[in-house]
């Protein structure tokens, strides 16, 4: 990150990070959900700041086990890019070749992440966050 995490010392004399005095991060809408053995995942707060609306047409990227989330602008789709379509209910389907290349499994807890400003949905699975949490900590000297 750009920035340093600011600190206090408390009366007890460990020194911890002041999460209040973060400056605001850009992404509009943070959620956590729960996807099924079907690749069933609620995200209808999600989807409807994104402005998605049921039977919009939405496809995924991955990269690094990231999954990207994007509606298609009218009627062209994006290359051979895997899609699904928003439910009536706000339940997005992650496709299962999509699942396979994150690492997801039923049951696995993601967190998404809505960014209205640039129109998508970042979905973290379980493995990415323990990633980024690893080399966060062992960046700090923490771990090995």
């Amino acid at each position: 990150m750009g920035y340093e995490i600011p600190r206090e010392q408390p009366v007890s004399g460990v020194t911890v990070p002041v999460v209040a005095l973060l400056p605001r991060v850009h992404p509009d809408h943070y959620a956590v959900t729960v996807v099924d053995g079907h690749g069933r995942m609620g995200a209808a707060a999600s989807l409807q700041l994104l402005g998605w609306e049921s039977g919009a047409l939405i496809f995924f990227t991955v990269e690094d086990r990231l999954i990207t989330a994007a509606a298609v602008a009218g009627s062209v789709v994006p290359t051979t890019a895997p899609r699904r379509v928003i439910t009536a209910r706000g339940h997005l389907n992650l496709p299962a070749n999509i699942r396979r290349r994150a690492g997801i499994v039923g049951g696995d807890r993601l967190l998404l992440v809505a960014d209205a400003q640039i129109g998508s949905l970042r979905i973290y699975s379980p493995k990415v966050l323990a990633l980024v949490l690893q080399s966060d900590l062992v960046r700090r000297g923490l771990r090995a």
